[in-house]
């Protein structure tokens, strides 16, 4: 737990065990001589010059207070440093050629590397649209996000309802990245695109294929940030998709309605909402004229203003 104000294991066992001992002839430590001068080095122990030499340990809440605050000062210079380059990063790529505020990323492996460098260059916000072509193997960009998402990064992405939300299993997958903190809603979205704050900005090369070969990775700050203004285009006009918090409560849509909500209010046809739900599309027309019922409307579309009149639609944590 110590490796942080600059100790190893070898020197953090060597301290720990001098802690809770009197002091120890240096004799006695003649094999642990290399840690024993780091932690006289960082003013942990010292030598006392007695017959024989021995090496009694300083008190703990004085010396390890003096490097937490060393190792503060010291993170405090690298934010100050790391400001510094960023200023200098930016201003350096505006006087770029044209043809350096573009990558071209070629094959599955340059485009995941791609992708994971620009989740990691977030400091506060990704967002994007869900479209073909999608990756084989998505577990690696999902982690990012997750860690990210950890981190306090902001994640809000559009859904596109045909190609991305009715793939099969897929509103399970929506329904899990809400609940670790993603943003979602779902519309019709022209293409994949996901941009950083960074700035950074990737889409595919070939909107129309149907796997990953070839991509843009873009870093012009003025292409970046209309993309981002297109983004919120969509944003705003996309329906968010909400899930169920497992918790019933009086006037509140069952677990099967707010799914049916879900769907229902993203545009799935009775025969889609049937294939997701694994129910007959009788079962769903039952469901909703049940609901219609609950909510004194006449109309699916008078039953979806009310739900979210009612709340129905928010999540709740």
């Amino acid at each position: 737990m110590l490796e942080p104000l600059g100790l190893t294991r070898e020197e953090q066992d060597l301290y720990e065990s001098l802690v809770s001992r009197r002091p120890v002839a240096a004799a006695d430590l003649s094999d642990r001589t290399s840690a024993l001068a780091r932690l006289v080095e960082l003013n942990l122990v010292t030598l006392v010059d007695t017959d024989p030499p021995r090496y009694v340990v300083l008190p703990p809440d004085t010396a390890l207070d003096v490097l937490a605050r060393r190792r503060e000062r010291e993170l405090a210079d690298a934010r100050r440093k790391m400001v510094e380059l960023t200023v200098r990063f930016h201003g350096s790529t505006a006087r770029r050629e044209p043809a350096d505020l573009m990558e071209v990323l070629h094959g599955e492996q340059e485009i995941a590397q791609g992708m994971t460098r620009l989740l990691l260059s977030a400091r506060n916000e990704v967002c994007g649209w869900d479209a073909p072509p999608y990756r084989d193997d998505p577990n690696q960009v999902n982690q990012l996000e997750l860690d990210q998402l950890k981190r306090g990064v902001t994640f809000r992405v559009v859904y596109d309802r045909r190609g991305s939300v009715d793939r099969p299993g897929r509103l399970a997958a929506l329904i899990q990245g809400i609940a670790d903190g993603e943003q979602a809603r779902v519309g019709d979205v022209p293409l994949k695109l996901t941009v950083s704050d960074a700035p950074m900005a990737f889409v595919p090369f070939d909107v129309r294929a149907k796997k990953h070969q070839t991509a843009l990775l873009i870093h012009d700050p003025a292409m970046v940030a209309g993309l981002a203004a297109l983004f919120e285009l969509y944003w705003d006009r996309a329906v968010p998709l909400a899930t169920y918090d497992g918790q019933p409560a009086v006037d509140r849509p069952t677990p099967e309605e707010r799914d049916l909500l879900a769907l229902l209010m993203s545009g799935f046809t009775d025969l889609e909402m049937a294939a997701h739900l694994g129910c007959s599309e009788r079962t769903v027309r039952k469901h909703i004229d049940g609901m219609r019922h609950r909510l004194a409307a006449d109309t699916r579309f008078q039953a979806g203003y009310q739900a979210v009149l009612r709340g129905w639609l928010e999540h709740r944590g």
